[in-house]
């Protein structure tokens, strides 16, 4: 059975599940890699500790085309930004982890420097996209792919497969303070970069 075919077998099944659901209804000899795999496909979200959500093929579809445009569009603006927060992650991840954030509300996060926010607000305007600068009231509803301006007096970056990327040093430490949704992407990154962080992470009953 390929991906596609289990990932039709779950559409009709249910739209969200925990990984003890899926082990006792989908006997596999490595569970946690066929998740793995189907998030990093596409097919699936993981939405929560040890929470998965069926992508819908509208949604499906969005990831794979619309997503990426969304971070391509970012280098069309011509001024210095880092993605941080949950996107450094996902870059320096190289799109492994990637959570609580689906086709219906995927904020993509931006540290600018803050003598740019107007030129970064005029661009995101004049290409009709939604746009919100962290700490300040919501205006508008948000939803679909947005973007959080982080507004620094400075901005380090690294360059990361052609983005401008928060470095690994501070991804860590943005994993660390956030321990309990970003320990299995500490563990991914220092498997990645052979950084001896000594994290050891694991689905465990209890969690779910």
């Amino acid at each position: 059975m390929t991906y596609y075919d289990l990932w039709n077998i779950l559409w009709s099944w249910r739209r969200e599940f925990t990984i003890k659901e899926f082990r006792s209804t989908f006997p596999s000899p490595s569970p946690n890699k066929v998740l793995h795999d189907m998030v990093q496909k596409g097919f699936l979200d993981r939405v929560n500790w040890g929470r998965y959500r069926v992508n819908s093929p509208k949604e499906y579809v969005g990831k794979k085309f619309n997503i990426i445009e969304a971070y391509e569009l970012v280098n069309e603006a011509g001024l210095e930004y880092a993605f941080t927060g949950p996107d450094a992650v996902f870059f320096w991840t190289k799109g492994g982890y990637n959570i609580d954030r689906f086709f219906a509300f995927y904020p993509i996060h931006l540290k600018i420097n803050k003598q740019e926010l107007v030129s970064w607000k005029n661009f995101f305007k004049f290409k009709g996209k939604r746009v919100h600068v962290y700490g300040e009231p919501v205006k508008e509803t948000l939803y679909g792919v947005f973007y959080v301006l982080y507004s620094e007096s400075e901005t380090r970056a690294e360059k990361v497969d052609g983005y401008s990327v928060m470095p690994l040093d501070e991804t860590i430490e943005f994993c660390r303070k956030n321990i309990y949704a970003y320990e299995p992407a500490l563990e991914m990154l220092d498997e990645m970069y052979n950084l001896k962080l000594g994290i050891r992470y694991q689905e465990k009953e209890t969690n779910l």
